[in-house]
């Protein structure tokens, strides 16, 4: 393995495993030889080569784009005919010819287009990795990349755009969708139009070619390790059912009938399931699959050696620089038990002075990405990476309702907008009966612009604890199958848990919108750190005294 792209697309054709076709020439087998002939034998033949589940499907009628798009829908990469012509309802005459329906109504691209904005318009979709290639016969290909564009647009669906470097492809953050040709006609129609020659691709080029547009999406260290992960998950299904056996239900439904609330028999699942899920990554080795070795690829291919500069406390430039390379950072990545002196021994002065303490330390306590990234992106990447620490549901799900517990944050509707962070034990939090109104405890949080703070919220909010005494708050709510769980809101699609004295009328309106959960461990951090400052004890004594120590 040479290069950090070829150890990622080798992670990539490990991950995708199912591909689908949706083509309404697929299975003509008497039907017209021209440039939209589609020939599913061949395809899944040379797919299943590569070791991949290939699917090929003909629509027929209209209402089979519902079915279709679903399954879209679980595929890892869909492909699309462009040309798509369908009945309405079956017709009565079978041997009716679809080239005589596309000449009496132009459907190019209308049932297409339906499939795309019907994909990405599924909130749950929104921030998917997702590749849609158009495989079509047709020849302005940067005419239906703006078609797609312009229907997206239509249904709102933000985020797209036509890529500047390839007028042929529309992209956003999370999803690429390709125009390539069928290699049908031969080399003459390529001579002819010169302009598709890069764009047409054969059923031999394609499994490489899907591998690597899927590959320049998620090139990283992170989605690497987490595709081989989920990959390794998926390969181990059979053997995780096997754990998790009908033989178990008697016991784990007496162990049911023994729990005050059946809800803390549920979240064992989860907890197994997760377990078990941890355990074939740690037993495939996985915690060690970001070697030195794949980072190095990482570094060669993402780092320029050159001369970079070191930043004051206040994010500007100073005029002392360090050089910057590959092997320096290596050593920097290596575990060592003093911190201070591996950043002291492995940065080299761009005149060869030695560097003080003090530009090291800033740059070990604030910019230490900036050795990895540039300045003006490195704040954000931090945030994003704190988040992915922090936060429980990393990955939202609108439909999901969450309830009140320990690492529960809370935003008063009231115009002082104040954070809250719930710190009820979970025991606490559960068991309420119907009717039952229970005090939750809440610590109060303080928005951060610089310094300290102890998370973030999902829009990047820095928020700190108020360590005060008098920053406890309790509110009582009422109890909905045992939780205080929070109500959607059809107006503006927000999550807010409403307290017991709540109402319109002013005095009472105030509500707490949900913004995050928290991860349990760092939950149970912020209430052991608001707790020792509870402990403390204030005396009188000897200022000199009380300096010295």
């Amino acid at each position: 393995m040479k290069t950090f792209n070829e150890f990622s697309t080798a992670v990539t054709d490990h991950f995708i495993q199912n591909i689908i076709f949706i083509d309404d020439k697929a299975y003509n087998s008497n039907g017209p030889k021209d440039q939209h002939e589609f020939d599913a034998q061949e395809v899944t033949k040379i797919f299943s080569k590569k070791g991949k589940i290939c699917a090929v499907y003909k629509p027929q009628l209209v209402s089979d784009l519902e079915y279709l798009t679903s399954i879209a829908n679980k595929s890892d990469v869909t492909i699309l005919d462009w040309q798509i012509v369908l009945d309405e309802e079956p017709a009565e005459n079978n041997s009716q010819n679809d080239e005589e329906d596309a000449e009496e109504d132009d459907v190019r691209g209308v049932y297409t287009k339906k499939i795309i904005t019907s994909l990405l318009g599924d909130i749950d979709n929104q921030h998917c990795i997702k590749l849609i290639l158009i495989y079509t016969g047709e020849v302005d290909l940067p005419n239906i990349a703006s078609e797609i564009n312009a229907a997206l647009n239509e249904k709102n669906i933000s985020g797209f755009s036509i890529n500047q470097d390839d007028p042929c492809t529309v992209m956003s953050n999370n999803c690429k969708i390709m125009v390539i040709s069928k290699a049908n006609g031969g080399v003459g129609r390529a001579q002819h139009l010169p302009e598709l020659a890069n764009k047409t691709k054969s059923y031999e080029e394609l499994p490489d070619f899907i591998s690597l547009q899927f590959t320049e999406m998620t090139s990283g260290l992170l989605s690497n390790f987490a595709m081989e992960s989920l990959a390794e998950i998926r390969r181990n299904f059979h053997h995780i059912l096997t754990l998790f056996s009908k033989e178990l239900d008697a016991a784990y439904l007496a162990h049911q009938t023994l729990l005050l609330n059946s809800f803390d028999a549920n979240e064992l699942l989860v907890q197994l399931l997760s377990d078990t899920f941890s355990s074939i990554i740690r037993y495939r080795s996985l915690n060690q699959f970001l070697n030195e070795e794949k980072v190095k690829l990482w570094l060669e291919q993402n780092i320029e050696d050159g001369i970079k500069p070191f930043y004051k406390d206040d994010g500007t430039p100073d005029n002392v620089f360090y050089q910057r390379n590959a092997d320096m950072l290596l050593r920097l990545l290596r575990s060592d038990s003093d911190v201070n002196n591996k950043f002291s021994s492995s940065l080299i002065s761009s005149d060869g002075q030695q560097l003080s303490t003090k530009k090291i330390g800033i740059l070990i306590k604030k910019y230490a990405t900036t050795l990895f990234a540039e300045f003006d992106k490195t704040e954000e990447i931090n945030k994003n990476f704190a988040k992915l620490c922090y936060h429980r549901s990393a990955i939202f799900s609108p439909h999901h309702l969450p309830f009140l517990s320990l690492g529960t944050v809370v935003k008063s509707t009231l115009d002082n907008g104040c954070y809250y962070i719930c710190i009820q034990q979970r025991c606490d939090s559960v068991r309420i009966q119907e009717g039952e109104m229970r005090r939750f405890l809440f610590i109060s949080l303080d928005e951060v612009n610089d310094g300290g703070f102890n998370f973030l919220t999902p829009n990047g909010i820095k928020l700190k604890i108020d360590k005060s005494t008098y920053s406890l708050r309790t509110v009582k709510f009422s109890g909905t199958n045992g939780f205080a769980l929070a109500t959607r809101c059809e107006i503006d699609n927000k999550k807010y848990f409403e307290p017991s004295y709540y109402s319109n009328e002013k005095e009472h309106s105030e509500r707490f919108e949900f913004i995050i959960e928290l991860k349990e461990l760092y939950a149970q951090r912020i209430v052991e750190e608001y707790s020792s400052s509870l402990s403390r004890v204030g005396l009188d004594e000897p200022e000199w005294v009380r300096r010295l120590n």
